[in-house]
């Protein structure tokens, strides 16, 4: 069984297994997939090779300025296949263009990038955020202004003035040092330029269904040759941009792959098809995002993103569009083992049950044990066991995992919301200082959505007073609400009373019940599906 594939900045090396006998011969094919047919799917040969050293089957690492990191390798031995690794595994130190992690810095607490430079010191933020869509910042009809990109041998192209107003939103993170997650997403829905039925084309899923969903946000396109070249090619720009220590604009190591993947209806809409085949698809987006930058900076990271429904999907009577996010992550942990594990990190956005109402500490399905319908913030802590679940790690060590997306209504019209919200996240906090595993926790979001985006939910720290640019991506900011002092006093001596008056307001009973959660019952689900993959 292979089960390391390394790449060095020279060679693709395919370790063989010791006691191997007879003539192995290695084949390196473009890393389309389908759903149906996983890794089995059929595509383009690159490379073939019966060159052995040292115990290795020897590929170069590019052939024609096509990267064979991205391939999908296949050995034969005799003519019979070898199971194991179909993937890179491992990069040596030459494959990497340099290794600079960007620790959270503070508090590990943040919100979207569009938080002001005044309010970065204000709130005292350790860590944020950023939504790249894909279709915003690409164009297939390049205007002269417009950015070239290399990759694998072409020349794609990025909108400058798109890409400049990120620059300058990321800023308060370069010169602070703190880090930026960067989420990539693929909506259709607006802010195209006057290509977008080619653009769309090519980037947008084949099976990508019209569901009436406003956002209409698509997976990536994995099934053709340029749809898998465009995607690479975007990754790329963007972790040479944010990702590469030596980039002046360096201040991005982790990226989310979609958003909240296993409601895939709605937010990375692959058309109807079982979890299994969804997530042969995605495990190879997040595989390749993770591959790509790991050659920019050896500390980059990349997280699966799912919503707070584990044990049951959105969508129960839909199995095919929604999936709960404990399958997905199942999936994911097979798939990946399977073909060659990577370092994937969760993404997690434990909303309360009901996002209208902030109080999470009442949530009715929110349960401490490993089937429970929905984590929430009330019952978290069952990350510090699914992290570490022997089914889920990366070679015996525990998965990293954030908490990239919650946040905390404000209802106008009911004079405690503000007081709920505020109450809540101080709830949150204490819980959190008891859950190593849970790195950061960003709230969605700096200000309220104007114009009733986001479904009415009014999810700021701050209220707020309309657009401040015509691409939507700048809001000004209105008044602080109550959480903003909350956060600003974390690490102060005003925390001790903030966190006695939030144990006031909820309840002393049920506020501290919430911080010593029992460990959960143990769990067959994950071993059960990695059966079914073949694990």
């Amino acid at each position: 069984m292979i089960r390391c594939i390394e790449a060095t900045a020279h060679h693709i090396l395919i370790h063989l297994p010791a006691s191997l006998s007879g003539d192995p011969k290695g084949y390196a094919r473009v890393s389309l997939v389908h759903g149906d047919t996983g890794r089995d799917t059929p595509t383009r040969l690159v490379w073939e090779s019966t060159l052995v050293e040292d115990g290795c089957l020897v590929f170069p690492r590019r052939v024609e300025d096509y990267d064979l990191l991205i391939c999908r390798f296949t050995v034969t031995v005799d003519g019979h296949p070898l199971e194991g690794a179909r993937y890179v595994t491992d990069l040596s130190a030459d494959a990497s263009a340099g290794h600079k992690d960007l620790p959270v810095k503070g508090k590990p607490v943040g919100t979207w990038v569009t938080c002001s430079d005044e309010d970065m010191d204000f709130y005292g933020f350790g860590g944020m955020m950023t939504e790249i869509n894909s279709t915003w910042i690409q164009t297939v009809s390049p205007a002269p202004e417009d950015i070239p990109h290399r990759w694998n041998g072409k020349t794609y192209y990025f909108v400058r003035s798109i890409m400049e107003t990120y620059d300058r939103l990321m800023e308060p993170c370069i010169k602070r040092g703190v880090p930026c997650l960067v989420r990539l997403i693929n909506r259709f829905s607006y802010r195209l330029r006057g290509s977008d039925g080619a653009l769309r084309a090519v980037i947008g899923h084949p099976a990508y269904e019209d569901t009436g969903f406003v956002e209409q946000m698509s997976a990536f396109n994995l099934r053709t040759e340029e749809g898998l070249d465009m995607y690479c090619a975007c990754v790329d720009f963007l972790c040479a941009r944010y990702a590469d220590p030596a980039s002046p604009l360096f201040c991005a190591v982790i990226m989310d792959v979609g958003n909240e993947i296993n409601a895939q209806a709605m937010w990375h809409n692959a058309g109807p098809m079982t979890c299994k085949a969804f997530m042969e698809e995605y495990t190879q987006q997040l595989r390749l995002a993770h591959l790509i930058g790991l050659t920019h900076n050896a500390a980059h990271r990349v997280n699966i993103s799912l919503d707070h429904y584990f044990a049951v999907p959105y969508l129960p009577a839909d199995p095919l569009r929604c999936y709960s996010g404990r399958e997905c992550l199942a999936y994911l942990a097979a798939i990946g083992r399977r073909d060659g594990d990577f370092p994937w990190g969760v993404s997690y956005h434990p909303y309360p049950e009901n996002l209208l109402h902030p109080d999470f500490y009442n949530d009715q399905t929110a349960l401490p044990t490993l089937d429970t319908p929905r984590i929430t913030m009330k019952n978290a802590e069952l990350w510090q066991y699914l992290a570490v679940h022997p089914a889920l790690t990366y070679r015996g060590k525990a998965r990293r995992v954030l908490f990239d997306e919650q946040g905390f209504h404000t209802d106008e019209a009911d004079p405690e919301s503000e007081n709920k919200g505020a109450y809540a996240f101080m709830l949150l906090w204490e819980k959190m200082k008891r859950c190593p595993a849970i790195e950061q926790f960003l709230i969605n979001r700096y200000t309220d959505m104007p114009l009733g985006d986001e479904g009415g939910l009014h999810l700021g720290l701050r209220y707020e007073e309309g657009y401040a640019d015509d691409e939507h991506l700048i809001i000004h900011p209105g008044p602080y609400k109550k959480i903003s002092y909350a956060i600003r006093d974390l690490g102060t001596e005003a925390e001790a009373r903030w966190l006695a008056e939030a144990r006031e307001y909820v309840g002393p009973a049920l506020f501290d019940s919430l911080l010593t959660l029992p460990p959960p019952p143990p769990t067959t689900y994950f071993d059960d599906v990695a059966g079914r993959v073949g694990v």
